[in-house]
């Protein structure tokens, strides 16, 4: 893939990061128990690590990073600020970041495939593959325990 398509790809990318970032920062404040704020606030430092360590690549790359969360994004936030209001905080804030890490895992699975994605970014993304699916893992237990 040239560096054009592989900046592209990133930049999809850090755009979904930045959302789950807002995302994970909303679902904290929406949350009723402490864990879950702890929880959310730690998933949200560790996404705007995922999101430095992509702009760096993009700019390796000879890329200029798309540092804006997409207009999606907003509206899955006030979803989630209308839904908080009619049900439990909790599972309201853990069933949207479900939604949002879910297609976040299908961003990473989408570049992954694509073999000619540039070495660098392939080994990046591989790097956090691993965290966002524990992360899944993680969520599910969250709302198997909520619902």
């Amino acid at each position: 893939m040239t560096n054009e398509k592989t900046v592209k790809s990133l930049n999809d990318i850090l755009e979904t990061l930045i959302d789950s970032t807002d995302g994970y920062e909303k679902a904290a404040e929406v949350a009723d128990r402490d864990t879950l704020k702890d929880f959310f606030q730690s998933r949200a430092a560790s996404r705007r690590e995922m999101a430095a360590d992509v702009r760096s690549e993009i700019v390796n790359l000879g890329g200029t990073p798309d540092d804006d969360g997409s207009i999606l994004a907003n509206v899955h936030r006030m979803f989630l600020t209308v839904s908080s209001a009619v049900q439990d905080n909790d599972e309201a804030a853990i069933k949207a970041v479900d939604t949002g890490e879910e297609h976040l895992r299908e961003q990473f699975e989408d570049a992954l495939a694509n073999d000619d994605l540039n070495p660098s970014a392939m080994i990046l993304l591989k790097k956090y593959q691993g965290e966002l699916r524990a992360d899944e893992r993680l969520i599910d237990h969250l709302e198997n325990a909520a619902g």
